[in-house]
């Protein structure tokens, strides 16, 4: 048997009140709010996650193709391109670099239209504990520390320097023909 209540109404048929559901309502808006709030962070950081991600992949890939070739091909290492190669000697100091381009997906070219991310490469004939004598008489070095710089956004005809606004990261290694 079930007890009246004061309202006259059985406790089977009692609904929520007016003040119950606004409360409700108002703790929902406040979570979605928040959670909402949250979006614009959380995009930008993907965002930045992806650029940090594909530069460490463009330079990775770079390296690559050098470290490959330098045992046989040390004076004309041939990077290749989507839209053709390019040519590097590290028998010399790269002085201006050579700028590539890299779109979103990390393929190189030499052409700023469409890219994502500017990358200029230069190198140092200077190694410490690879001091070759011939090196800077003869331009016959066995070593050479290569740095690979990546910038985003890329700004066309900047060079190996990165403007306020952009963001960079370097990544250093020694390629030796041996």
């Amino acid at each position: 048997m079930t007890r009246p209540i004061a309202s006259g109404q059985t406790g089977d048929t009692r609904g929520f009140s007016l003040a119950e559901v606004v409360i409700a309502l108002g703790v929902i808006t406040v979570g979605i709010v928040a959670v909402l709030g949250v979006f614009p962070t959380a995009l930008q950081t993907g965002h930045s996650a992806q650029d940090e991600t594909r530069a460490a992949h463009i330079a990775q890939s770079i390296f690559g193709s050098l470290v490959a070739q330098a045992p046989s091909q040390f004076n004309s290492v041939q990077l290749p391109l989507s839209n053709g190669v390019t040519q590097i000697d590290l028998r010399t100091t790269l002085s201006p670099a050579v700028t590539l381009y890299a779109d979103n997906d990390g393929k190189l070219t030499n052409s700023a239209t469409n890219a994502t991310y500017a990358v200029p490469i230069y190198t140092n004939t200077s190694v410490p504990g690879f001091n070759d004598p011939n090196c800077a008489v003869l331009g016959t070095c066995s070593a050479n520390q290569v740095t690979v710089r990546v910038l985003w956004p890329p700004i066309p005809g900047q060079g190996p320097t990165p403007a306020p606004n952009q963001t960079f990261r370097d990544y250093v290694r020694i390629v030796s023909k041996y």
